[in-house]
């Protein structure tokens, strides 16, 4: 091998062993027209461009890196801005102006002050003009007008309060024991100034006349009257209390009942159905305790709870279907979330055919509880049931939107034409307020009727236990009622001493099983409990029970009083139950399993 080519061979390994070191930092491009093809990015726009400046933008190889560059033209063919007519905000003396175009090829924008009209930076104002008079009762006003501008200035002009009053003029006479009024305007702005005139003496009363007669069971009245300033004093003449009783046990001139035995009537089915008002507690066709009570007053019908279970619904429309001819209920309440009180209004389901109260009626208006912790299935089938009624005209409130009057709900609707029977959603503290006690969020309603005699009222608390009783209590002005359905079915933990003692019922309802072991096996705990009946022996001896239990664990079960109807009509209150009228502490039941008063 020569020398020379030794070197030659030199050579070429030193330009080879460069060549790949400096490959992977040069970079594909070092060899770009011999080894390698670019495969560039999109271009993208590093710098826009305009009518007068050049705009930058670049692309990316995706294998090596490489950026490629190139410059993006003017806008403008001839170099400058097509600008449009200038948008001006004047100035004035002490505020500079502004104008701006703008180029209608790139959209530039070009900004140029306007300078303030004074050269001392102030107004020029003229002399003030007065705009509106000022008196003695309102404010003028007034102005000025800078001469170099035309911005105007004002201010108020205080009323001068110097009145000027015509003489006294009495509008109210003061008499015996009762203030007078008088008053006196301004000429000017008529301002009105009103002053008391103090009363003078005592009234001078001449004899007493009667003015309504009193009787045995009725109180009378009778009025004088002051000869100075004509002021009617009137008193209340006491019911003597000598009443005439009959063979029936009630006064052949008052109609009052002598308190011997049962204080209602006993009726019958056609004067149930031909009453001016009937309260019915239902039956519910099976071994459960529920709720469900039917109210008729004329052609308008409430239904409050429909329990026990999805099967009652056939129960109660069979029932209701007896009083309720249009297939219209007006009203329906649903106290609260449980099953015992709101699955008759879900019903059993077959295809497209449903049973529950709310698929079989037309409901004109649903009142129902404005809380719950309930997340069971049947109060979801509940909700179902809810929004088909409202997507079929529906009205739905809760009871908290009747108590507060809000979205179109009212607290207070009259059944009748003359507003003489009213529904009366009471206060509950749980409407605006949570509990862990679902049987708390129970709607409250009171049920009026005034008559030519008398009023009547009827409480309905649905399952409104001891804490939500006593709030009941602290809240509502309740009056003594002549019938109560018994809170929570009869439970030792309702119809307490401080709601009893306040309404002292004459009459209570209890929609029951009489000694279902469906909660407890304390016998003295299963509805009605001993507790219950001890409390309201206090006020009344007159309580009924819908239905009797034969054997829980079997499924039987009977009537005890069954169907209980209480209806008013000739002003006086009557009963009739479908299976007999006897009251609780006279059945077998009760001597068997219970004690009044101790013994």
């Amino acid at each position: 091998m020569t020398k020379k080519f030794k070197n030659f061979v030199k050579a070429t390994a030193a330009f080879v062993l460069s060549f790949v070191l400096l490959l992977p930092i040069a970079g594909c491009h070092l060899l770009l027209d011999i080894f390698h093809t670019h495969y560039f990015t999109e271009w993208e726009t590093v710098r826009d461009s305009n009518c007068v400046e050049k705009g930058l933008k670049e692309r990316t190889c995706l294998d090596c890196g490489y950026v490629e560059t190139e410059v993006i033209p003017e806008k403008s063919v001839n170099g400058s801005h097509d600008y449009g007519e200038w948008d001006i905000t004047e100035s004035d003396c002490v505020h500079t102006g502004e104008k701006t175009r703008t180029c209608s090829v790139c959209g530039d924008v070009d900004t140029q002050e306007i300078p303030a009209l004074s050269t001392n930076g102030e107004h020029s104002y003229g002399e003030w003009k007065t705009t509106e008079q000022n008196d003695c009762g309102h404010d003028g006003g007034k102005e000025r007008t800078c001469s170099v501008c035309g911005d105007t200035q004002t201010e108020v002009i205080p009323a001068t309060n110097e009145h000027e009053y015509s003489e006294w003029n009495t509008t109210k006479e003061n008499y015996c024991g009762n203030d007078g009024e008088k008053e006196r305007t301004c000429s000017v702005c008529g301002d009105k100034q009103i002053e008391v005139i103090p009363a003078v003496g005592e009234h001078v009363y001449g004899e007493w006349q009667d003015t309504r007669q009193n009787d045995c069971g009725h109180d009378g009245e009778k009025q004088r009257i002051c000869s100075n300033c004509n002021h009617v004093e009137t008193e209340v003449i006491p019911a003597t209390g000598e009443h005439q009783f009959g063979k029936d046990g009630i006064c052949s001139v008052c109609g009052q009942t002598d308190g011997s035995g049962n204080d209602v009537i006993a009726g019958d089915e056609e004067g149930a159905k031909s009453s001016d008002l009937s309260i019915h507690f239902l039956e519910l066709g099976n071994k459960y305790t529920g709720d469900c009570t039917l109210i008729k007053c004329g052609d308008t019908e409430i239904l409050i709870d429909a329990g026990s279970r999805k099967d009652s619904a056939a129960t109660i429309k069979k029932y209701v279907d007896q009083y309720c001819t249009d297939g219209i209920l007006e009203y329906v309440i649903a106290t609260h979330a449980h099953q015992d009180h709101i699955a008759g209004f879900v019903g059993n389901s077959s295809g497209n055919s449903k049973t529950g109260i709310l698929y079989q009626y037309k409901i004109g208006t649903i009142i129902q509880f404005a809380g719950t912790g309930s997340n069971t299935q049947i109060y979801k089938d509940y909700c179902t049931a809810v929004e088909y009624a409202k997507n079929k005209g529906t009205a739905v409130y809760t009871a908290k939107q009747c108590w507060y009057e809000t979205d179109g709900a009212k607290k207070q609707y009259y059944l009748d034409e003359n507003q003489k029977i009213s529904m009366n959603i009471l206060y509950n503290y749980y409407y605006d307020n949570k509990t862990s006690e679902e049987n708390d969020y129970s709607v409250c309603m009171l049920l009026t009727q005034q008559t030519p005699k008398k009023t009547y009222n009827y409480l309905f608390t649905g399952d409104l236990e001891e804490k939500g009783e006593s709030y009941l209590v602290e809240y509502n002005t309740l009056p003594e009622v002549e019938l109560f359905k018994g809170g929570h079915h009869g439970s030792y933990t309702a119809s307490t001493e401080k709601l009893l003692s306040v309404i002292k019922p004459k009459n209570v309802a209890v929609c029951c099983c009489c000694g279902t072991t469906e909660y407890t096996p304390n016998i003295q705990n299963t509805f009605p409990a001993q507790a219950f009946i001890n409390r309201v022996a206090k006020y009344t001896q007159n309580i009924y029970c819908t239905t009797l239990i034969e054997d829980y664990s079997a499924g039987k079960f009977t009537s005890m009083n069954g169907n209980i109807v209480f209806y008013s009509k000739y002003d006086r209150l009557y009963l009739w139950c479908s299976n007999n009228n006897t009251i609780l502490k006279d059945t077998e039941w009760f001597k068997a399993n219970r004690v009044w008063n101790g013994i």
